[in-house]
């Protein structure tokens, strides 16, 4: 089946044609997140026509539209329940009702990091395996899982995707959900620069000169070992891993799959991660398995691509 797949993330909104673990054609559009989304709908209906275009196609060459969003997604209903922050405009969208007027197909919808970990199962790092989490480092930190062979989306469609607000420090910052001490709230991308420039030393710092501060820059600076950035580093890493193990904890996976843009600097994050993880982790069946996405950037247009191809779509817990 070829289908037309598109992926709202909060700084880029990333379209593909894909066919059987294949992507045919992509190309991405900035986000404009805090505008809403629905601005963007004619943007990316005109980008995917393009797509279309060029792979000499014709929205009648493709079986369906998906769809993933970085909030509570009814599947069901292909309907946004809640989001935090960005693309708030899109809460209760029709968004079936544009995808038959701008395309003429059938849709599918689903969370970000839920697509992503069935792009992983299906075609990537993790394929075959019927028990895995998956944490992935965007401008968020978003989480999913599968235990059994389904994947879990709960009573609310909001189990297992909340990993990156579970807290990893209880008296921490006030995260953007309400709750104290999130995971996002300490060491996400989009917290990140607003608690370094709290930290002492941060003035006298090799970060203190960087116009647009993030992961990638911390993690640069401490592999010039500059003292602050190291720091730093340790900081981000005790609560990545720390928000990894709860994931463990709660759904009992043999593998953890690390996404998002920070597996750009894999070899110099990972091999910390895991040892941490491993440290924490209450697992007397053995050792957890832990895993870099192979291509995180195509993971969560493939998985929506396997979503539409599935026969039984909605089979979860």
């Amino acid at each position: 089946m070829i289908a037309i797949v598109l992926d709202f993330g909060g700084t880029n909104i990333k379209l593909g044609i894909a066919r059987e673990g294949r992507m045919l054609a992509g190309s991405r559009l900035a986000a404009y997140s805090g505008s809403g989304l629905l601005p963007r709908l004619n943007a990316a209906r005109e980008a995917v026509l393009d797509l279309l275009a060029r792979t000499s196609l014709t929205t009648a060459d493709c079986g369906g539209v998906a769809i993933a969003l970085p909030g509570i997604v009814d599947p069901v209903r292909r309907t946004l329940l809640s989001i935090n922050e960005k693309y708030a405009d899109a809460t209760g969208f029709a968004f079936e009702q544009w995808a038959r007027e701008s395309f003429g197909l059938r849709l599918e919808m689903e969370n970000d990091a839920r697509a992503a970990l069935l792009g992983e199962t299906a075609y990537g790092i993790a394929r075959g395996e019927t028990n895995a989490v998956l944490m992935t480092f965007g401008t968020g930190i978003g989480t999913a899982a599968l235990m059994n062979g389904r994947i879990v989306r709960g009573r609310h469609y909001q189990a297992g995707i909340l990993g990156g607000h579970m807290a990893t420090d209880a008296y921490g910052e006030i995260c953007t959900c309400g709750n104290v001490g999130c995971l996002e709230a300490q060491a996400s991308h989009w917290s990140l620069p607003a608690w370094l420039v709290k930290q002492d030393g941060y003035r006298d710092s090799a970060l203190a000169g960087v116009s647009d501060i993030g992961y990638r820059s911390v993690v640069e600076a401490s592999a010039a070992n500059d003292p602050f950035a190291v720091r730093a580093m340790r900081h981000l890493l005790v609560h990545w891993s720390a928000g990894i193990v709860n994931l463990i904890h709660a759904y009992d996976p043999d593998l953890v799959v690390l996404s998002g843009g920070l597996m750009k600097s894999r070899e110099l994050v990972v091999p910390e991660l895991s040892r941490l993880v491993r440290e924490r982790a209450w697992t007397p069946w053995g050792d957890i398995r832990i895993a870099a996405s192979r291509d995180p950037d195509s993971s969560v247009l493939l998985g929506l691509s396997h979503l539409l191809e599935r026969s039984d779509g909605h089979d979860a817990i």
